[in-house]
């Protein structure tokens, strides 16, 4: 078995092919959630097909994950990581990177790579600022250094460990205050949440709403659609997406071979 960072499982989850989705038959959830469009309801399915079978989900849904060099950092562009020890080093690392100085980038690809060159053979002095810069402005005649870039693992686990139990308890209540929402609308706002609830992609495009023949404007329509999702269907969908995880795959664990599928390479600090 192997292990990826839950940061890396986001990676995976936004390479779906959303055109093979298509119509999937299937439960997102124990009880019905009536507020969720088609295609929601399809990308949770495979949500769902990748924590319980990532075989299937590989062959039904996936496109391995290629890295973009951007040329605007020192690390980037290679293969994420997979771990054969959940207690590597790396695996529970915090991310740092470098921004590249833009007159650095301004220079070409080839510069770009000679810069990265030189900054290996020279991490050792990014504890001696001075010394560091001034080899900078001998190598490149540059006296900016690098911005460093800090995040925080993302960790293999949910970040509030919840149990199926918890998380449920979540997901029903987020499903309960919508109808309780519904339910104190008046009529008009109830005309609009029933025709447009499914549609609240409506709410980030920047065209007209087709037929709408509601007497509110499409801005007040699209305003009260955004808040609808960020409100309701967003929390939902992110609590099923743990809810799956902690289920099937609560460790994130899965075969190397698959993660290789995906677009992975092993660790070199812990692979065997």
């Amino acid at each position: 078995m192997a292990f990826i960072t839950k940061s890396n499982a986001k990676r995976i989850i936004s390479k779906i092919d959303k055109n093979r989705l298509g119509n999937q038959k299937g439960d997102v959830y124990k009880k019905p959630i009536y507020f969720l469009s088609q295609y929601e309801n399809n990308y949770l399915l495979g949500m769902k097909t990748l924590f319980s079978d990532p075989e299937l989900f590989i062959e039904e849904y996936y496109v391995p994950i290629k890295n973009e060099d951007t040329l605007r950092y020192v690390y980037e562009g290679g293969k994420p990581a997979y771990h054969d020890c959940i207690k590597c080093k790396r695996l529970n690392s915090d991310f740092r990177n470098f921004l590249i100085p833009i007159e650095i980038r301004k220079r070409g690809k080839a510069e770009v790579y000679k810069f990265r060159n030189w900054f290996e053979s020279n991490t050792d002095l990014l504890d001696k600022p001075d010394v560091f810069t001034a080899r900078l402005h001998m190598a490149f005649n540059v006296v900016v250094s690098p911005k460093e870039i800090n995040r925080k693992n993302s960790g293999v686990e949910y970040k509030e460990n919840l149990n199926l139990e918890e998380l449920e308890k979540r997901i029903n209540k987020h499903i309960s205050e919508v109808g309780e929402y519904y339910k104190k609308a008046n009529q008009e706002k109830k005309e609009v949440i029933k025709r447009f609830e499914k549609k609240t992609f409506l709410a980030y495009k920047e065209e007209a709403i087709r037929n709408n023949d509601t007497r509110y404007s499409d801005d007040a329509i699209k305003g009260f659609l955004k808040k609808y999702d960020e409100h309701f269907k967003k929390p939902v969908t992110e609590l099923l997406i743990e809810y799956y995880k902690v289920k099937y795959n609560p460790e994130l664990k899965f075969e190397g071979y698959l993660l290789e599928m995906l677009g992975f390479k092993a660790c070199s600090a812990c692979h065997r």
